[in-house]
């Protein structure tokens, strides 16, 4: 006689993993992420153009300019960013730096290429 012992250990594993779902799930508070200033450091081939745009996921900014340059956001939530090269030539690089401190760093030598550097915050 066999036992028919896996249907047991099914049943016990989706009870076990429904028990998870009557976890309270944390709450969010306003205020509970503390507000970064973020700077965005557009480096590489000094005087290469590039545009693109920066800002958080609500809200994005437009950019075009010149290597070096710099670009700052206030965010509780996420920073992104999107810079493309204006020319064939050249290194972009871009550096996410908080308190002065890289946490990121992109960059492309493609023609043309595209740089994109993001970093969540909220939970």
């Amino acid at each position: 006689m066999r036992l028919a012992w896996w249907p047991l250990l099914l049943a016990t594993a989706i009870f076990a993993s429904g028990c998870l779902f009557l976890a309270p799930r944390p709450e969010f508070r306003p205020g509970a992420v503390r507000e970064h200033t973020v700077i965005l450091s557009v480096e590489g081939t000094p005087g290469l153009a590039f545009e693109g745009a920066y800002g958080t996921p609500q809200q994005s900014t437009s950019a075009r300019g010149t290597v070096p340059a710099e670009f700052v956001v206030k965010t509780h939530v996420a920073v992104v960013a999107t810079f493309t090269k204006a020319a064939a030539e050249g290194e972009l690089i871009v550096r996410v730096l908080e308190d002065g401190t890289e946490v990121q760093r992109r960059s492309t030598s493609a023609p043309f290429g595209t740089v994109v550097v993001n970093r969540t915050y909220a939970p």
